[in-house]
């Protein structure tokens, strides 16, 4: 999930507890559905269609606090980066952008 935004996410979880619980209730529900889908059972469609539907309205709202919270952790990356590169300005190492 979101997989180009892993220090991001790392980041958001560590700081905002719903967050963190919506991501563990993604996953929870990734679960549910891959163990209903390998039951190869017809009369569980129904079960899997709302899990999955249940599922895509947790990845919804994740995406939109993640892109509510980019600016800011990205902001928060870059004076990292900036005060990275001014530390090994200082040793005599260039870093690569």
């Amino acid at each position: 999930m979101f997989t180009e935004y892993p220090e991001q996410i790392k980041q958001l979880r560590a700081r905002d507890k719903r967050f963190d619980y919506l991501c563990d209730k993604h996953s929870t529900l990734d679960a549910e559905i891959q163990a209903l889908l390998n039951r190869k059972s017809p009369s569980l469609q129904l079960e899997i269609e709302q899990l999955k539907k249940q599922k895509l309205r947790v990845k919804e709202e994740l995406y939109a606090m993640l892109q509510q919270a980019l600016p800011e952790l990205e902001l928060k990356q870059q004076k990292n980066y900036m005060s990275l590169q001014t530390l090994a300005q200082s040793a005599g190492i260039r870093l690569r952008a």
